[in-house]
């Protein structure tokens, strides 16, 4: 398995359906991280011109191990966030684990 980063952005107003969907979200993640395969996750908190941390969030980042770069594709596909319209884009690369 190789470590791949799942990188979305969420549309203007993603807080309402953050807060549909956050406990199944969180559990596909919980999954992985059970399975050893959850390197890291979290959200990108939204900010503003000029740098200023603000209530909400711009999207999220998940790096995770999976056996091709197409199952990690799939995997996001389906988030539940997705679901909800929270992501407007989503996109997924391949990453190098050098420290940590």
């Amino acid at each position: 398995m190789d470590y791949f980063a799942i990188v979305s952005f969420d549309v203007a107003e993603s807080s309402d359906g953050r807060k549909k969907a956050v406990d199944e979200h969180r559990a596909r993640l919980e999954e992985l991280d059970q399975a050893g395969r959850l390197l890291t996750a979290g959200p990108m908190p939204r900010v503003d011109a000029y740098g200023k941390v603000m209530d909400g969030f711009q999207g999220s980042i998940i790096i995770a191990a999976f056996d091709s770069l197409e199952e990690a594709r799939q995997w996001a596909k389906v988030d539940p966030y997705n679901a909800e319209g929270v992501y407007m884009e989503t996109t997924v690369y391949p990453y190098k684990k050098v420290f940590g």
